[in-house]
């Protein structure tokens, strides 16, 4: 029986996977919030199989030395945890409809149909995420990960058979926006943007409040993608949208060795640190030496 008003319990233990291999951390909500414990492990030989599309296909043994390393850790109390993974192992978009139906089932439903018209050659089985966006018009407007079943299902019984219960499981873009959105809203006087940048792709979505208007995301390979996709993402913004102007932009950055224009932007871009959570003085180190970490604290401390 659920109580009324009472968010579900988030635990604190999140899982940030990776293409060499896996990171934990402990998340503390309280004041000073913070990452109370973190540690990574590079996959096992032999832990990993291929899926159809070039994803990863996990097994128990992947991931064994992780869970193994949070139960001591947690001195035996791990049942439940986040896991995030990261973008490129996902279709992210905006996708957009005359209408949705009342039901988040017949919402999937009519999602899966789409993708299918929209990314004909993907022939795997795919499972999907998705948040709302602001209307746009009369369209309905939904930002949808879809990754294959395979590799998801397969993270999901390489936990069950650790003893360890998947409660979410999403790409890294979407996680940090929905957990961090909250706080970013209260502290920013107007629409604001997060620049969320990982190896070979690029993430940039524009809200107001807790609620996104903007999403764009692209996997590239060259720096020039990169500023292009920004100027492409601000004009859009500003003329079809009618934005009335960014007053912050919070960046994100899992590539810090690659070129990053930050000259190209309306506003100084803002470095996602502690200060804005009033997290503990370890929390910068731990996150500048694994930024896999930050979309993992977001998952647990927006929840």
């Amino acid at each position: 029986m659920k109580i009324p008003f009472v968010k579900p319990v988030v635990p604190p233990h999140v899982f940030c996977l990776m293409q060499s291999g896996v990171t934990y951390g402990y998340v503390q909500r309280g004041q000073p919030a913070g990452i109370a414990f973190s540690q990574s492990f590079p996959y096992p030989p032999n832990t990993l199989g291929a899926g159809a599309s070039g994803t990863p296909l996990f097994s128990a043994g992947a991931l064994a030395p992780a869970v193994d390393a949070a139960r001591r850790f947690a001195q035996g109390r791990l049942a439940r945890a986040s896991v995030v993974f990261p973008d490129s192992w996902a279709r992210i978009l905006p996708v957009e409809f005359d209408s949705l139906p009342g039901s988040p089932d017949a919402v999937r439903e009519m999602v899966l149909w789409k993708l299918k018209k929209l990314l004909p050659g993907i022939t795997s089985e795919l499972d999907l995420v998705y948040l709302e966006m602001a209307q746009a018009g009369e369209a309905k407007r939904l930002i949808v990960a879809a990754a294959p079943v395979g590799m998801l299902r397969s993270i999901e019984a390489a936990f069950e058979e650790r003893g360890v219960r998947v409660g979410a499981l999403a790409p890294a873009s979407l996680v940090l926006f929905e957990g961090l959105a909250p706080l970013l809203a209260s502290k920013s006087a107007g629409d604001y943007a997060i620049l969320h940048r990982s190896s070979g792709s690029i993430a940039f979505l524009v809200a107001r409040g807790e609620t996104p208007i903007l999403f764009r995301y692209r996997p590239m390979e060259e720096e020039e993608g990169h500023e292009q996709e920004l100027r492409l993402s601000l004009s859009y913004y500003a003329e079809k949208l009618n934005g009335q102007g960014l007053t912050a932009i919070y960046v994100h950055d899992q590539a810090p060795e690659e070129a990053f224009h930050a000259e190209i932007l309306p506003v100084p871009p803002q470095k996602i640190s502690g200060k804005l959570f009033g997290a503990d003085s370890t929390f910068d180190e731990r996150i500048s030496s694994r930024p896999e970490l930050l979309p993992g604290f977001a998952a647990v401390f927006g929840r």
